[in-house]
């Protein structure tokens, strides 16, 4: 029986040789004359957008009236409404099915920094949609582009310089059923908190000599304000924004255009719902803690953007463009419940996360009719992202029959400091020279040759200090009164937890050379076709180090290539590419392509130290043992137009990865803990249909009411299905592990069972992972869907919209240690949104009124088996309503 990928292979060879047939035959059969041959092309394809006919890539493009539309509010709300994508946590996109370690997302082309302690790629949430353009998905892989290409690649494109002066403000007033006007968990913190900004009331204590003293603890628990927790009402939502821009006119032949935006906004929501854990138990689950989580969230959002533009003697065009995005998180949240030694437990956290990201561009696009028309475009940009926790407090209660009390264990009571700074370079430059055969050419007619390089460095400096309260008696008093009443003492001291215990800190890089050559030709005047390959030249490695340390002694090291002297080395990939594109009749686009690429580890799955996620409160250990993933993907999508902006399109996808990288469950005790391994390989295929139509309605109904009104359809819908393969069971071959390990290498996973001292512990892949199952992230069914109602008279625009993902792993199953997988329900969600501009006292202004989660679906995880199902996380998101309103000036 033929693989799946055979059968892309025969219909990419089929089709291309189908399409030279037709277009041989159409040569033969109509008259050769330049003048017929230019009307079939005219005639041929008008419906089908510039973009679309001059690329042979498959891509999906929003853009501004897209994100005014449905009312998103930034890039991850918008792209969630793209064919093949869904989102976690409102801030990642999932291209495919696959989660966010397998794309890549730049800003106008340069990669950007991600300031998330457990992902490299930015999360999209930071990206208001205000200052966006549009945001391109690219979902086959062509040359010019990073060779970390599986999912597909997310290019986000800010707005360029005006064409004429204007002038836009707009407030937001929003709230949620969950969270707005109800009891929420709250603590005081700064007097700039509102702002996003600690100001000098969370900065750490200085250590003395000897490490942390009873002056280091009293200085950490002397603010009230920064420990106590109570109950009030929750404010509602706000957001306030200001767009600007001008065009200068220097000269006849020099313009010089400037477009400015400011934004603010302060949002809550309070989460109440279930947390547990559980592992297997004969033919079902033991539940080892369930507890009810409480949780209220206070985020802020600023953020500016400013791009200065000159057009020169029509050929040239050089943009400047500086962005700055902040998101300040402020959390309070208590989880109870009984434990697994059957006592009552209750642990309250306080914490303040600082998200910001800063980039820099210079870019430019010259055009030199002298020298053939060549195109030259280029790119320098340095991004700079940094998260900084600098003080999250976690303490334990537990009633073992004497009532609820604080306990004496220095662990259970602790403070935290984390950093992390990424920043990355990006160069490159890219050429491209049209060659013409002239009019009466019928074959290669228009050829573009195309080449380029690039560069990019990343570079992150992470760090994590945890300090104790020692010294902590079993008490129910209020904890700033026990701090106040032990310091009185002398009875207090504090500790860090570091050291080879705790590494607090790494070192990490990443520096790509990349080079790509292709061209992009015109076999036919119905017959494109686009072949290139990359190469990139690439090293990652990364440092663990204990704070304190002799700095030339690395605490452990780890690399993607390792030399037999272990030193880290250099790796080398070729990366090919090739798609066809037929346009067989009308305007019938038919694309196949194929290519190869890969995936690196991230930085933080590669660190062995622990890290915190701070959205489902489970710990990460990396392994410094993963390597790389490889992918082979074949795509064949048909798309017709049949009219301006109207379109129906089939496509179907194969992914063949070997080595994938996927995140597992583990425990340490009782708690539950998630790693990294490298699978052996696994398939991903799928289908994917997109329709839009625009319906006016006067011709439907024949009324003079709908006259001007028309009815606009979108909906797109994914179906995909994934395997992991396991490999073979080595008792099944009568071989012991390390027998079958040596014989069977590609069968078996390395994992690092000792953080603190990593050796590579290769186990074989059945006795970890479920053979055959779905890849994490992967969901079945992606549907989505809008009716768009506009009355040009009136100005008015409404908009229903529908968003549905399947389940899907969030984190992978351990057979050997009888943990489930852990499976995710985004909730269906049904949006209204309403539009209506109106004029007054001569003013142009917009009314937005939107409706989210009308249906109130909520978030679920759990844990099944056997008919057993344990609730990991289960929490309630209600339905929001927001008011907006704009003036344009």
């Amino acid at each position: 029986m033929l693989k799946p990928a055979t059968y892309f292979r025969l219909a990419l060879l089929t089709g291309a040789s189908l399409a030279c047939i037709s277009a041989v035959s159409a040569q033969e059969a109509e008259d050769p004359s330049d003048e017929l041959r230019q009307q079939s092309v005219v005639v041929r394809g008008q419906f089908i957008p510039d973009e679309k006919r001059s690329t042979s890539e498959v891509s999906s493009l929003i853009d501004a009236k897209d994100f005014q539309v449905s009312g998103d509010a930034d890039a991850a709300a918008a792209l969630s409404r793209v064919a093949g994508i869904s989102t976690a946590e409102d801030r990642f996109v999932y291209v495919r099915g696959l989660n966010e370690r397998y794309s890549s997302a730049t800003l106008n082309g340069s990669p950007l920094p991600s300031p998330e302690p457990l992902r490299r790629v930015a999360p999209l949430d930071l990206f208001p949609t205000s200052v966006l353009r549009s945001i391109l998905v690219q979902k086959t892989y062509s040359p010019d582009l990073p060779g970390e290409f599986a999912g597909g690649l997310v290019d986000i494109r800010t707005k360029t310089v005006p064409d004429e002066a204007f002038f836009e403000v707009s407030a937001t007033v929003s709230g949620d059923t969950q969270t707005t006007f109800q009891d929420g968990l709250l603590y005081d913190g700064g007097d700039l908190d509102f702002l996003g900004v600690s100001d000098n009331v969370r900065t750490p204590p200085t250590l003395g000599p000897d490490g942390p003293d009873a002056n280091f603890a009293r200085e950490l628990t002397n603010n009230s304000s920064l420990l106590i927790t109570q109950e009030g009402t929750v404010p509602a939502d706000i957001s306030l924004s200001a767009t600007g821009g001008q065009l200068f006119d220097l000269s006849p032949d020099i313009s010089m255009g400037v477009l400015a935006a400011v934004a603010y906004s302060n949002e809550w929501s309070t989460r109440e719902g279930k947390r547990g854990f559980g592992d297997s138990s004969g033919d079902g689950l033991q539940q080892r803690f369930e507890n009810d989580l409480y949780a209220t969230e206070n985020s802020v959002g600023v953020n500016g953007f400013a791009t200065v533009g000159f057009d020169l003697y029509d050929n040239h065009e050089i943009r400047g463009t500086a962005l700055i995005t902040r998101s300040t998180s402020k959390e309070a949240r208590t989880e109870q419940g009984i434990d697994f030694d059957d006592n009552f437990e209750r642990q309250d956290n306080i914490e303040w996360f600082e998200r910001q990201l800063w980039t820099t561009q210079l870019s430019g696009e010259h055009f030199f009719p002298s020298l053939m028309d060549l195109k030259v475009d280029w790119r320098a940009s340095y991004s700079e992202a940094q998260r900084n926790a600098p003080y999250q407090f976690s303490i334990l209660y537990q009633d073992s029959g004497q009532g609820l009390q604080t306990l004496a264990n220095s662990e259970d009571t602790t403070f935290t400091f984390s950093t992390i700074d990424d920043d990355s370079t990006d160069l490159g430059i890219d050429l491209e020279l049209p060659i013409m055969r002239g009019a009466d050419c019928y074959l290669f007619c228009e050829t573009d040759l195309k080449a380029g390089y690039a560069y990019l460095e990343s570079d992150r400096l992470a760090t994590s200090r945890i300090f104790a309260i020692e010294g902590l008696p079993l008490s129910s008093t209020r904890i700033d009164y026990l701090f106040s009443s032990l310091f009185a003492n002398g009875d207090l001291d504090s500790s860090s937890i570091g050291g080879d215990q705790f590494p607090e800190q790494y070192v990490a890089t990443l520096e790509v050379d990349a080079a790509y050559a292709g061209l992009d030709t015109q076999i036919t005047p119905y017959l494109r076709g686009a072949i290139g390959v990359r190469y990139e030249r690439a090293i990652e490695a990364i440092d663990t180090r204990v704070i304190g340390g002799d700095p030339s002694q690395n605490f452990v090291e780890s690399c993607i290539d390792r030399e037999p002297d272990g030193s880290c080395d250099y790796e080398y990939d070729l990366l090919p590419a090739a798609t066809v594109t037929w346009n067989p009749f009308d305007d019938l686009q038919v694309r196949a392509g194929y290519s190869e690429t890969l995936t690196r580890p991230q930085f933080r799955e590669l660190a062995p130290t622990e890290f915190l996620n701070t959205e489902t409160d489970v710990v990460f250990q990396g392994n410094p043992f993963l390597i790389n993933a490889s992918i082979e993907n074949y795509d064949i999508r048909a798309e017709y137009y049949f009219g301006r902006e109207q379109f129906v399109t089939f496509g179907v996808f194969y992914k063949d990865m070997e080595r994938p990288i996927e995140e597992i469950n583990n425990r340490s005790g009782d708690e539950p803990v998630t790693t990294f391994i490298n699978v052996p390989s696994a398939e991903l295929y799928g289908v994917e249909m997109e329709y839009e139509q625009a319906l006016p309605m006067f011709d439907t109904f024949g009324l003079d009411f709908f006259r001007d009104r028309d009815l606009t359809v979108k909906a797109n819908y994914t179906w995909s299905d994934s395997e992991v393969s396991a490999g073979r069971n080595p008792a099944d071959l009568g071989l012991t592990t390390p027998e079958f390990c040596a014989q069977f290498s590609e069968e078996c996973v390395i994992t690092n069972q000792n953080p603190l001292n990593p050796e590579p512990f290769p186990l074989p892949g059945a006795g970890l992972i479920e053979d055959g199952r779905r890849l994490q992230g992967q969901s079945e069914h992606l549907f989505n869907l809008q009716l768009i109602y506009t009355d040009e008279m009136s100005g008015t625009e409404a908009n229903i919209l529908v968003n549905y993902a399947s389940e899907r792993i969030r984190s992978g199953e351990a057979l050997a240690l009888n943990i489930p997988a852990i499976i995710e329900e985004p909730p269906l969600t049904v949006d209204f949104v309403l539009n209506q501009g109106f004029d007054f006292r001569g003013g142009d202004y917009e009314f937005s009124f939107k409706v989210k989660n009308l249906l109130g679906d909520d978030y679920e995880a759990y844990q099944e088996r056997g008919g057993d199902r344990i609730d990991v996380d289960v929490y309630d998101i209600g339905t929001s309503i927001s008011l907006g309103l704009k003036r344009r000036f």
